[in-house]
């Protein structure tokens, strides 16, 4: 069974789609304390990438680990909960997409693979408070 690993926290930039996201500051130091080694996948988008570098991993990437893709959300909470219920969201990657695709690539690998809170939930069945329990990073041993 894997290890998932969320990214550290970001600089959330509304002029940016948020998978062109970066590292905040305080991410960065989070990130260098992880202090992981293993084979390790990491999300092709930079907040995971980063995040796998600046623990110590040399991740390949993988866009299998992205997170779901949606649109900006102005109540963010709100739509993850109805996503994590089964409602399907205009904009947003099919759930069953999502999950075909973290199950292609997590399903049999036992390494590390650091990808996103929404992704990691997803794979797991965690509901909307395991979600919101998640830290940045968080490491779920599974």
């Amino acid at each position: 069974m894997p290890t998932l690993v969320r990214h550290a926290m970001t600089i959330v930039d509304r002029a940016r789609p948020s998978e062109e996201w970066v590292l905040s500051d305080d991410g960065r130091e989070a990130a260098r304390a992880l202090r992981l080694s293993g084979s390790a996948r990491s999300s092709s988008e930079p907040k995971a990438l980063e995040t796998a570098r600046l623990a110590g991993l040399d991740a390949t990437p993988d866009d299998r680990l992205r997170e779901v893709r949606r649109p900006w959300s102005d109540d963010y909470e709100a739509d993850v909960a109805r996503y994590l219920a089964c409602e399907d969201l205009p904009g947003w990657e099919p759930r069953e997409a999502a999950l075909v695709r973290l199950h292609d690539v997590l399903d049999g690998f036992d390494g590390i693979a650091v990808t996103h809170g929404l992704a990691i939930s997803l794979y797991l069945g965690y509901t909307l408070d395991e979600w919101r329990a998640l830290p940045f990073p968080a490491v779920v041993e599974c």
